[in-house]
């Protein structure tokens, strides 16, 4: 028996092989991006909230409103943070910290990043799943691959904590919402369930969501009001209306007081939290973040009106999305009653949200990432107005055309998003010249997505060239540190560091272009002095690697006077650490005993001394002064690390595994610092294996002079000048052994 299986080849299947597709790639490409200004704080914050479920902190439900009744700003406290955060019901949050208790090996940050990137394609294939409910199949698959690419929306998707998971459930609620408009009159329990569900975790993440609960009261009113319209409202039906109020009603109560599930301080009081919250944090004018727009610094409050429009909808959107929203219009052409409703529903969503902001005078910076949310729907809009667009024209030819006009525009910025991985939030679209046309107008990198790629050029290019008792030292000015430290403390050779620009205690600083803002004075197409790498977008720099040039020497002659004239224990430490700097581990050690003499009990100069004895292979010493450093701080990472070399290096030297270089460099380092007794011992173990080894018995001969055996002096010398005559050292320290011999 035959069978001739043929394979289906639909656009349907073609939707779940490219969502397939862009899942799994999402999810890898995900660990290449480093972290955001606010990931750590939306990470603490979960971590509270996933502690008050399990019932060991309350933290999280304390009420980020001040005595003054005043929202708190996050920057004036610790305490301040923690109550300022739960502001934000924090769902994505706490989703990533429930799970990172079974993934937790994966690094905290990487898996943050890749939830992240689940939301953000979750959001993609929704908006590609509302692109097939108003049009088809097709239609969702291009829908699927304009949000795809849409570069800021991907480059946000891993690692935007809190934008993205909002504009997920933003789409998750829309597509309910058109789902629920084609269904009326009729609301099942399935439609209502994940209408409170999405509206409720969107509230819950921010809380102006709270408008799309007015969204489901108008759509149902306006359909209402449509079916009722022809018939000059003489066939409304009351019982049938008031029961679709009431169902409608009953949703977006559910919705409101859901909102508080997860969310704890919303627990306190789910009647007034969400409302209470919304009015103070529209008060809340204590932020201020100065922004580059249109070549000008300024002011967050002092945007143009339509700063968010053209942030959000222009500069940074492409070229085959901004010719679809111009195309929208003719979706209204010979279109049936219901769809232009559909289509208007959709429209609403996008411009209400930029009305408010400007009717409000909303705090709006950063390219307003915080209204992500109202692209999406313009995405699926755009791609209903094409194939409106191929729908009206006839000829095979022209409409050819288009197709190969959209396919050109599709792979600029598929073209950027390749070139420039990881930094596809960096876009800006040709309308304005791209990157290029931005650079010296537009915020490029408000937010350090330049962090990461600078890090690994710091691994590749300057890790190498030290080593890990002498790490580089790695500064970094602008925004939260954690950016920077997190990836540093597991990179080898690499140190995080906070010093001022001046200090010459950093080897390398890391400078954001959006530090031009603190030198107003300047271009800002600069370069800071002494720059050796750029992280650089379509041949913009975005991104500096400073190396310091700070004249040590002289520097060092500085501290060395201060020091003399005014002892104290900072300028000791710098002492030591100018002389460690330098290789000169002898007088680092001495510089630290001077601190010890001053504090004894100052871990820093314990840890000072155990790194330049390691350098000068004594491990012993090392190992003592390692450890009482940690009895002062313990659990001190570097502390920890020269501890390690310290043990190791005691154990190759216990299994005679130095090399004969390395037992007389020991034996050099002993003699110089007077342990002749170490000195002799340590040679001692190098004849052991190389027993013709000349300079450890001169070294032994020196050994035993310094203390005044001469007569043990005598036989090492002898012995050395048996091996090799010529070996004047060994010569000359005879001669000085018997002379003082015949003295005594």
């Amino acid at each position: 028996m035959k069978f001739n299986f043929t394979p289906k080849v639909t656009y349907r299947n073609g939707f779940i092989l490219v969502a397939v597709l862009i899942c799994f790639t999402m999810n890898f490409l995900s660990f290449d991006y480093g972290i955001t200004e606010d990931t750590r704080i939306h990470n603490d914050h979960g971590k509270r909230i996933l502690n008050y479920f399990k019932g060991l902190d309350n933290s999280a439900a304390l009420s980020p409103i001040d005595d003054q009744g005043k929202y708190m700003h996050i920057s004036d406290s610790e305490m301040h943070l923690i109550r300022g955060m739960n502001g934000f019901g924090g769902f994505f949050d706490l989703v990533s910290n429930f799970l990172y208790q079974f993934f937790s090996f994966f690094g905290v940050y990487e898996f943050n990043n890749m939830i992240n990137s689940i939301f953000g394609f979750l959001l993609f294939l929704f908006c590609g799943l509302l692109g097939k409910e108003l049009g088809g199949w097709k239609v969702g698959l291009l829908t699927l691959v304009f949000v795809t690419l849409t570069p800021v929306l991907f480059g946000h998707s891993m690692n935007n904590p809190k934008d993205i998971p909002a504009a997920a459930f933003y789409m998750f609620s829309l597509f309910h919402t058109v789902k629920l408009l084609k269904e009326l009159p009729v609301i099942t329990l399935k439609r209502s369930f994940f209408l409170i569900l999405n509206i409720s975790l969107l509230i819950n993440i921010r809380v102006a969501g709270l408008m799309f609960i007015g969204y489901v009261l108008l759509i149902v009113f306006v359909w209402w009001f449509i079916e009722n319209y022809e018939s000059k409202f003489k066939k409304i039906k009351i019982k049938d209306s008031l029961l679709l109020a009431g169902k409608t009603i009953v949703i977006c109560m559910l919705s409101y007081l859901a909102a508080s599930i997860f969310w704890p301080y919303g627990q306190t009081n789910p009647l007034l939290v969400p409302l209470e919250v919304l009015f103070k944090v529209k008060e809340f004018d204590e932020f201020v973040s100065t922004q580059l727009f249109e070549g000008e610094w300024r002011g967050s409050f002092e945007m143009p009106w339509y700063y968010a429009f053209k942030s959000l909808l222009i500069i940074q959107t492409p070229l085959h999305i901004i010719i679809g929203m111009i195309l929208i219009p003719l979706l209204y052409f010979k279109q049936v009653k219901g769809e232009k409703l559909q289509y208007s529903i959709i429209l609403f969503t996008t411009f209400f949200p930029l009305l408010l902001i400007i009717i409000g005078d909303v705090n709006s910076y950063s390219n307003s990432r915080q209204f992500l949310f109202v692209v999406p729907p313009m995405i699926v809009l755009s791609v209903l107005a094409y194939f409106k667009l191929f729908k009206l024209i006839t000829q095979t030819k022209i409409r050819w055309a288009v197709f190969i006009m959209l396919g050109m525009l599709l792979l600029q910025p598929l073209r950027f998003m390749i070139v420039n991985h990881p930094l596809q939030s960096t876009y800006y679209s040709p309308v304005i010249g791209g990157v290029k046309g931005a650079y010296g107008n537009y915020e490029i990198d408000y937010w350090g997505f330049g962090i990461k790629p600078a890090i690994t050029w710091l691994k590749n290019n300057v890790a190498p060239e030290f080593d890990s008792n002498s790490p580089a030292r790695i500064r970094m000015y602008y925004g939260e540190q954690s950016k920077l430290a997190y990836y540093l403390d597991k990179t080898p050779n690499l140190e995080h560091v906070l010093e001022r620009r001046d200090s010459p205690n950093w080897d390398y600083s890391i400078i954001m272009l959006t530090e031009a803002r603190y030198k107003k004075n300047i271009d800002v197409n600069w370069s800071p002095e002494s720059t050796v790498h750029k992280i650089k977008v379509d041949g913009i720099p975005v991104c500096y690697i400073v190396k310091n040039t700070y004249q040590v020497d002289k520097h060092l002659l500085k501290v060395e006077t201060e020091v003399i004239k005014s002892p104290s224990v900072q300028g000791y430490i710098e002492l030591s650490l100018l002389y460690y700097k330098k290789k000169d581990f002898f007088k680092s050690i001495e510089a630290s005993k001077k601190v010890l003499s001053l504090d004894p009990n100052n871990s820093i100069a314990y840890n000072n001394l155990c790194s330049a004895y390691n350098n000068l292979l004594m491990y012993d010493e090392a190992k003592i002064a390692c450890e009482r450093s940690l009895l002062i701080k313990p659990k001190t990472t570097l502390t920890i690390n020269n501890l390690g070399i310290s043990n190791a290096g005691i154990d190759r030297r216990k299994n005679r595994k130095l090399t004969p270089k390395e037992y007389l460099s020991l034996s050099y380092n002993y003699y110089k610092l007077m342990e002749y007794d170490k000195c002799i011992k340590v040679s001692a173990e190098l004849l052991e294996l190389e027993p013709n080894n000349v300079v450890a018995y001169n070294n032994i001969c020196s050994s035993y002079n310094a203390i005044g055996n001469h007569d043990e002096a005598i036989k090492a010398c002898e012995k050395a000048l048996e091996i090799n005559p010529d070996f004047q050292l060994a010569k000359n320290n005879l001669n000085w052994a018997k002379k003082q011999s015949t003295q005594d």
